[in-house]
This record gives structure tokens, C-alpha cells and sequence, in this order.
């Protein structure tokens, strides 16, 4: 039924969409956008997809309080090449986003997003990211980011829900800046989906992705993160708009990351990134050609930064495990096991200026004992 009926929902195939992956359903997915729009639905403002692959040659924007919803889509992996549900399709280096939640409470629920023809060969094409966010309160919830060169984008939103995200979004999965209040991402598991380590765009992807981005965004809330095979797996940085504020990180796993944790945010007294992380592990690859990096790495330029950690894990890390070289940052670590790096020491401060409260194990292979000369390195002063 469309919205003349009494569904509580708006069907785009009502409007025209084929969902056969070939035909152009842009048009006809926006004229049912239009319809669920508050004052157009006395019914609902759900705007329902089902099972289908709709491809589109331009953005699709959620006004205030629009659900744009599928059907749920299965796990297609680089062996099974096959799209159950509901899917999206955008092409390579679009300029433009296949979603943006512009209005507040809008959502999107239970959709898939591939980039059918998105490079297999190489680098991905630079593109916008297939979802944006710039309305407040908005929800996102069990989305499938199969291949796109960017994920999910909150640009100005806030107080915006993230749950059940899933996929191989290759230069950044998540990403956030000016977003001046809490967000919440919870459920997240970026894996090889779509092209294995093996491959030149998963080669690209550890030397170059970022699976969560974070810039201007205060007190945000990140809990059972999984991220795997990118250069990045957490990275505090900054913008014009700011840097990160109170970032709250619980249960993560970052597996063959280069750098788990990342800080390169600019901070001045009382103005500065901090990061509270409990209960996270942090594994970089190895083998050769492999980037070597540290596990945990606040750059020079993030001086006044302050990382709390408990419950923390970081083996096999290319050079340091924890590497400090900002001045005036404060490192409280609880419980914290580092483990067969391979660069010479364990946990390294540069700065002078900076200092570490710790209680560590190291741990630099199978039997070897506590043997802090070569492990622990302070700045001489």
C-alpha cells in the first residue's frame, strides 16, 4: 500500500523502484522520501525497501523524523559474492553521499551499502562517504558498509546512536567532527568482507585506513569495537572545528592494526584530547613489507593529552608498544600487559615534560623474565 492506504509505512516500490541492481531508483526511492515526510504521512514516516538492490545516481536526504528502512541483508564475503536483503548501490568516487540524515530523528535501519564497481586492482576511488549525518538524534542501526572508500560520516550531528555496524569501509569507517555533544557507537566489527589482506585494496587499507575517526567531538561513548587490517584503529585528531574531548572506549579489539590507539590532536591547559579506555587489546600484524608502527601513539603535536587505561592488552607491535612524544601528556595505566614488540622498548616517553602512572607487565617473549633496562624508556632531564 502507499500512503493513501493506512500502512504505517511508505513502500518505494509503490513509487516506481525496481531493486534489480540495473534500473535507477533515485528518483523513486526521494518521491517516497517526499510522501513519509511529517506533513505529507498522517500514517507514519517509515519509508520501507524491501529485499532488492537499488542502485542510484545521486544522493538520497532524510528530512526531520524519516525512517528509511529494508529488510536486513546477509554477510557476503570475497568467497560468496552474493547480496541477500536490502542493498544500496553507489558508484565509485561518488561526490556525493547515498544517504544524508539531515533532519533531526531521522534513521536508517537494516540496509546494506555496495560499491559495485569500486577498484580491485589498487587504491580505492576517493569518494564522499555513503552516509552522512548533520541532523541531531539521529539513529543508524544494523548497516552493512560492504566496500565504500568512507563509511559513516557525523558532520555536526550529535547525540546521534550507532549500533550494528559491520563491513570493510576502507579509508575510514566512522568518522566524526563538529559535534558539539555525546554520541553513542555501539557493535562494531570491521573485517575483510569484501577483499582480503592479500589484495591490493586490503594492502591500501592497512597502510592508509582509519576504522574510527574522531575529530570535534565531545564526551563520545564507543563500546564492542572490533576493527582489522588498518593502519589505524582509533585516531584522535582535530579540524578547524577542534579536537576530541572525554572519549569513552569499553570492550575493543583492534587485530592487525598498525596503531590501535592514535592521538595527534593539538591541546592546551585544559583544552586537550583525553581518552578513558577500559578492557581493550591491541595486536599489529607482522611478515614482511608489513608497516611497522607503535601501538599506542600520541604524537608530538598532542601535548596536554591524557590517556586513563585499565584492563589493556598490546602485543607484537612494530617499534614501541606505547610511545609517547607530546609534551605535558599524563598516562594512568591499570592492569596493562605489553607484549613482543619489536622495537626497543616496551613503553617510551620522549618528552621530559610528560609522565606515566603505571602498572605494567612486560612481557618481550615466551619465558622471558622482567628485565626493565631495555623495556621502559624515560627522557633523560
Amino acid at each position: 500500500m502507499g500512503v493513501q492506504g493506512t500502512s504505517p509505512f511508505v513502500n518505494v516500490v509503490d513509487f516506481g523502484a525496481v531493486g534489480d541492481g540495473t534500473a535507477d531508483d533515485t528518483a523513486a526511492i526521494a518521491r517516497a522520501i517526499e510522501a513519509a515526510a511529517p506533513a505529507q504521512a498522517p500514517t507514519g514516516n517509515t519509508v520501507f525497501l524491501p529485499a532488492g538492490r537499488y542502485r542510484l545516481s545521486s544522493g538520497l536526504t532524510l528530512p526531520p523524523g524519516v525512517a528509511l528502512v529494508g529488510s536486513g541483508w546477509n554477510t557476503p564475503g570475497s568467497q560468496v559474492n552474493v547480496f541477500a536483503g536490502t542493498w544500496l548501490l553507489a558508484p565509485a568516487g561518488a561526490e556525493w553521499s547515498a544517504v544524508t540524515a539531515a533532519g533531526s530523528g531521522a534513521s536508517v535501519r537494516n540496509l546494506g551499502f555496495n560499491v559495485p564497481d569500486q577498484n580491485t586492482e589498487g587504491p580505492p576511488a576517493p569518494a564522499q562517504p555513503v552516509l552522512r549525518v548533520t541532523g541531531n538524534n539521529a539513529l543508524l542501526e544494523d548497516i552493512f558498509l560492504y566496500n565504500p572508500y568512507g563509511g559513516i560520516y557525523l558532520d555536526g550531528g550529535a547525540q546521534a546512536t550507532l549500533r550494528r555496524i559491520f563491513g570493510q569501509p576502507v579509508a575510514y569507517g566512522i568518522l566524526i567532527d563538529r559535534s558539539q555533544d555525546s554520541n553513542y557507537i555501539d557493535t562494531v566489527h570491521f573485517w575483510p568482507y569484501w577483499q582480503p589482506g592479500s589484495r591490493p585494496p586490503a594492502q591500501w587499507q592497512l597502510a592508509n585506513g582509519t576504522a574510527i575517526w574522531l575529530m570535534r567531538s565531545d564526551n563520545p561513548h564507543l563500546s564492542n569495537i572490533f576493527a582489522y587490517n588498518y593502519n589505524k584503529g582509533l585516531s584522535l585528531g582535530s579540524s578547524q572545528a577542534g579536537t576530541p574531548h572525554k572519549v569513552h572506549l569499553f570492550n575493543a579489539d583492534f587485530d592487525g592494526c598498525i596503531t590501535g590507539v592514535h592521538m595527534a590532536a593539538p591541546g592546551q591547559p585544559g583544552m586537550a584530547a583525553t581518552l578513558q579506555m577500559a578492557n581493550v587489546t591491541i595486536q599489529s600484524p607482522g611478515g614482511a613489507n608489513t608497516p611497522a608502527g607503535h601501538g599506542i601513539w600520541v604524537e608530538a603535536v598532542s601535548s596536554y593529552a591524557m590517556v586513563q587505561a585499565s584492563n589493556l592488552r598490546v602485543a607484537a607491535s612494530g617499534l614501541n608498544a606505547i610511545r609517547i612524544d607530546a609534551d605535558d601528556v599524563n598516562f594512568y595505566g591499570e592492569n596493562v600487559s605489553l607484549e613482543n614488540w619489536r622495537g626497543p622498548e616496551g613503553f617510551h616517553i620522549s618528552s621530559p615534560r610528560s609522565f606515566a602512572h603505571l602498572g605494567v607487565g612486560f612481557r618481550a617473549g615466551p619465558g622471558t623474565p622482567f628485565a626493565p633496562k631495555h623495556q621502559f624508556r624515560l627522557p633523560k632531564t
